[in-house]
């Protein structure tokens, strides 16, 4: 709750200290906490409620609006002077989607600044952590169709066994055919995520910097995600080093030639491709959290 009340305070200083604004700062609070507690008897955590309340506060301009707080002389235009350590709103050129909020800084990380720093919000920082999220999928999945792809002619080589003449040619070109196509996903999946990841190139120490409310709300979510990456690392390893049981089962127990020789080997790329798709995932939210983090080193 403590995150929501910091968040409201940075939206309400730049409006006008007038009655309204403070009458409206009131009332929000009021109704934020009712909603935060409501959020929390549902079942949800406290990160998610904290998420989800600020997701639905909507923008800074779209609360001056409500206000009617636009007037003549009390918004900074881009086209006025910068007074030091000042922070408005602000459109950055070579930047996506302005107007965006920019910051004077001095003195930053033990050394002497004089720079302007793009701020980060919490909308944008959840922003970025789906998107983190997704191409790390992305990435995963990517992965591990190219290590699922030798599974095509192993399998349509087994199958093509049990075959004499066109259907035995037949399962063996469907086999190549899978390989090639597994492949091609694989590589187009690969390129997807990265040109995903480019969209946040604006992302560096130096350009942007997350303000203070956006700064706890990614310490929070990186506490809670440590305990899943955990799981899905060790998941991940688990599933590795087990993919060689279904050769030596089959090995052992060779009921089928088809066993042995084509599922048996073809489970061992299936399942390290599950395996290497976990590990990947493993460290998605908190290595984009760890980046957003970086910034205010």
């Amino acid at each position: 709750m403590e995150t929501i009340r910091k968040y409201l305070e940075t939206m309400f200083m730049s409006l006008p200290d007038t009655d309204a604004a403070r009458r409206a700062k009131e009332e929000i609070m009021s109704m934020t906490e009712d909603k935060y507690n409501e959020l929390i008897e549902s079942g949800m955590s406290e990160n998610e409620a904290v998420g989800k309340i600020i997701t639905e506060f909507g923008t800074i301009d779209d609360l001056k609006d409500s206000l009617g707080a636009i007037e003549k002389g009390t918004v900074r235009r881009p086209d006025e002077s910068f007074k030091p350590n000042e922070t408005f709103t602000h459109g950055v050129q070579g930047i996506p989607n302005p107007p965006v909020e920019v910051k004077q800084v001095t003195y930053r990380g033990g050394k002497s600044q004089n720079r302007e720093l793009r701020l980060i919000s919490v909308d944008e920082a959840n922003a970025f952590l789906d998107d983190c999220t997704f191409s790390r999928f992305l990435l995963g999945l990517g992965v591990a169709c190219c290590i699922i792809a030798p599974t095509g002619p192993i399998m349509g080589s087994a199958i093509s066994e049990n075959f004499y003449g066109f259907l035995g040619d037949f399962f063996s070109a469907l086999g190549v055919v899978f390989l090639f196509i597994a492949v091609a996903l694989g590589v187009g999946l690969i390129i997807l995520s990265s040109a995903k990841n480019k969209e946040w190139s604006f992302l560096r120490r130096g350009v942007s910097i997350l303000d203070s409310v956006a700064e706890e709300y990614i310490r929070n979510e990186k506490a809670d995600n440590i305990s899943s990456k955990s799981t899905m690392l060790a998941m991940g390893i688990v599933l590795c080093v087990c993919s060689v049981i279904p050769v030596i089962f089959f090995g052992i127990f060779s009921i089928f030639p088809f066993l042995s020789e084509g599922v048996g080997p073809a489970l061992i790329f299936v399942i390290t491709g599950a395996g290497v798709f976990f590990i990947i995932n493993s460290s998605r939210i908190t290595d984009a959290c760890d980046r957003l983090l970086g910034l205010n080193a």
